[in-house]
């Protein structure tokens, strides 16, 4: 019996699209059932809004294929940094999860696990729900009607129009995020009157305490947070400074890729399946991965180059403007094998070398998925950036100087890229006889550290 004869003919001449789709449910008894109608206005506004945003992202059309989990996960990632609520969150994930079973019990589509979606700790961020009720309008005609001005409108209309002009749209995304967190905190929408002493570091004390956030992420947001407020402050709408200090944050060890491990991200990429606009992304991830270990430049840099900077005999210009601090133009000579995996993806009429047609966060979950069949991990320190790591520590251990190819203006923020087991770092257990050793054996033959020890033994008195 096939699936048609299994639900009753319930779709007879029907094409396996979204819109038909959503002419079916799953009842209470778990049985395949055909709507009348669409339903309430409540239903018909998500699937507006769901299918809003995927265009938004995708540039293109939600259609049958895309109720997949990858899609679940790049879009409530974003309605999570726009700072939805988790009720909301939780609605739109078994959306997903509703129309993949549909879907399964049509014949239309295979069973799909959404579970691996990361919705967020709901029981932490509503029990924050603070309820703080809203302060009261300070006394002043210049400062009474500020104190309860929303700080998203505060954010918009009088920091971002003086103090963010030229900025990137990530780092205006990065206050959004961290005044959204706030009013979730709060319980409510967060306004300029909330920016005092007790408040702020009440909901900072909170964030370390009962959230897995990192402490840097909570500086992050405790810095942003008081920006605006000093900002307010010198304009006398709000009447005391911030006095919270910084939150201290542990510095990791920066860490590279080995040798192998780029090889193995290298034959990853040369599989990955499907096309990444009109270029095939066996093709157009390599090329990607080996521009970024030639130049190591960021990835933001890296897609906005056009291919008009880009010369036949291997040098490229990164232009100032799309690069961190858009100060100055920086160039780099590319490897023979690098031009040849760019020549491959060329597409007639397409400015940019790595043309990306999606919402640029996408591009981290598509890279998400390469490193896991690599093999390798797959969280916020291990993408592009690492790519970067990688150059500078094999640059610096070839002798090169990485603070120059990193364009850093200081060499400690070059220190936090620079991989202590690549660029061979001296230590105790190296040079210094063990305990009850006279002298240390090494498995490095013609060794600088070899030639130290030997000059050492023969520098003591006999």
């Amino acid at each position: 019996m096939n699936s048609n004869e299994q639900t009753g003919g319930l779709y007879d001449g029907l094409e396996p699209t979204l819109d038909n789709l959503h002419l079916f449910t799953i009842g209470t008894k778990n049985q395949l059932a055909r709507r009348k109608k669409l339903g309430v206005s409540g239903l018909r506004k998500t699937i507006r809004s769901i299918e809003a945003a995927f265009e938004s992202v995708f540039l293109r059309p939600m259609q049958l294929e895309d109720i997949n989990p990858d899609v679940a996960m790049m879009l409530v990632n974003r309605w999570k940094r726009e700072g939805m609520s988790l009720d909301m969150l939780h609605r739109r994930h078994e959306w997903f999860r509703d129309r993949n079973a549909t879907a399964v019990a049509l014949g239309w589509s295979k069973s799909q696990d959404f579970s691996g979606i990361n919705i967020g700790r709901s029981e932490a961020w509503q029990a924050s729900r603070q309820a703080v009720p809203v302060p009261k309008p300070l006394k002043g005609s210049r400062t009474k009607s500020k104190t309860t001005m929303p700080l998203l409108d505060f954010l918009n209309e009088h920091y971002r129009p003086t103090r963010l002009v030229g900025k990137s749209i990530n780092t205006v995304r990065l206050y959004r995020h961290s005044i959204n967190a706030f009013s979730r905190w709060l319980g409510r929408a967060a306004v300029l009157g909330d920016l005092n002493n007790k408040t702020v570091s009440d909901f900072l004390y909170w964030s370390l305490e009962n959230t897995e956030l990192a402490a840097a992420t909570v500086e992050k947001d405790r810095s942003q947070l008081c920006v605006l407020w000093t900002f307010a402050a010198k304009r006398g709408w709000l009447k005391e400074f911030p006095e919270i200090n910084a939150i201290p944050c542990p510095k990791r060890v920066p860490d590279a890729w080995s040798d192998d491990e780029m090889v193995q991200l290298m034959e990853a990429c040369e599989s990955a399946p499907g096309r990444i606009g009109k270029v095939d992304a066996n093709k157009y991830w390599p090329a990607l991965v080996s521009f970024i270990y030639d130049t190591g430049e960021r990835i933001s840099a890296t897609l906005a180059l056009e291919r008009q900077y880009l010369e036949a005999d291997g040098w490229v210009t990164i232009r100032g403007e799309h690069r961190k601090g858009k100060t100055r133009d920086k160039r780099f000579r590319l490897r023979p094998i690098t031009l040849e995996r760019i020549d491959s993806i060329k597409v007639f009429g397409q400015k940019n070398v790595f043309f990306w047609p999606y919402n640029y966060d996408y591009i981290f979950t598509r890279f998400g998925k390469i490193l896991e069949t690599a093999g390798l991990p797959n969280n916020r320190r291990n993408k592009f950036h690492k790519i970067r790591r990688t150059t500078a520590s094999n640059f610096e251990a070839a002798g090169g100087n990485a603070t120059a190819l990193l364009d850093h203006s200081h060499r400690r923020t070059t220190l936090a890229y620079l991989d202590p087991r690549v660029i061979k770092e001296t230590h105790p257990a190296d040079i210094v006889p063990g305990i009850g050793e006279t002298t240390i054996e090494s498995g490095k033959d013609d060794s600088l550290v070899d030639d130290f020890r030997e000059f050492l033994q023969s520098r003591k008195p006999r």
